[in-house]
């Protein structure tokens, strides 16, 4: 069987697609060694409001970016995190399912964590494990790899190491790869298709592209059926 591997940010309370798209691979790569830029959802994502969404964010300021991910820390004033938390509480203390995620999430937002990609990672494991998204996590720190190559020859040297034979890439990917790299380096170039799904929300109407968390508190165990369902790999 084809090892397919994929390669993610280890963003803030991520969107539904990173999940699905978890789903179709056999292993993710953290690019942890990546540079932050501006307008990152490496530390904000949106979440569910009467109103329509709001973004949570990482009060990480300018002084952050230019900086390879896993050396960016956490604020020094943690108000932030009691915010993120009331927040999350004040909209989602009402849906179905918001009692059997609680105290993972009031557990997170009461530690110290010393880098942000810390408790992202944490975010998403778990995450992981309530999708049912049972597959191989590296962080690209933790692979032999020159993290100054240009982009796509990162991404080969970074897939290499992981033992992939195909690179499931999301669409946007057709913009910017250098895709006759990949065939140089018999690695297969497939495609991540997402349809998002609707479901339930705590308040009316739907909003799409919201954190995962939303998908977690409004479905509980049927999210992982929405999350499986919802991608699919293409040319």
């Amino acid at each position: 069987m084809a090892r397919i591997v994929t390669i993610h940010q280890p963003n803030y309370l991520p969107w539904i697609g990173l999940f699905s798209k978890l789903k179709q691979a056999d292993c993710l790569i953290i690019g942890d060694t990546y540079l932050l830029g501006g307008q990152s959802v490496f530390n904000r994502n949106k979440i569910r409001i009467s109103g329509g969404w709001q973004y949570l964010t990482i009060p990480l300021g300018h002084r952050s970016e230019g900086m390879k991910i896993h050396e960016v820390m956490t604020p020094a004033d943690k108000n932030w995190q009691r915010s993120h938390w009331n927040t999350i509480q004040n909209h989602y203390l009402k849906t179905d399912f918001y009692n059997l995620h609680q105290d993972f999430f009031r557990n997170i937002y009461s530690q110290n964590f010393q880098y942000v990609w810390q408790m992202n990672e944490k975010i998403i494991r778990y995450l992981m494990n309530c999708f049912n998204v049972e597959i191989d996590v590296v962080r690209a720190s933790d692979l032999a790899v020159d993290p100054h190559l240009e982009k796509t020859a990162l991404m080969i040297s970074l897939l290499k190491a992981a033992g992939a034979d195909v690179y499931l890439s999301g669409p946007s990917g057709r913009q910017y790869l250098q895709i006759e790299q990949f065939s140089q380096n018999n690695i297969q170039l497939k495609y991540f298709d997402f349809h998002h799904p609707v479901y339930k929300q705590r308040y009316p109407g739907f909003e799409p592209n919201m954190s995962a968390i939303d998908l977690l508190f409004n479905a509980g165990t049927a999210a992982a059926d929405l999350i499986r369902t919802s991608g699919r790999i293409c040319d």
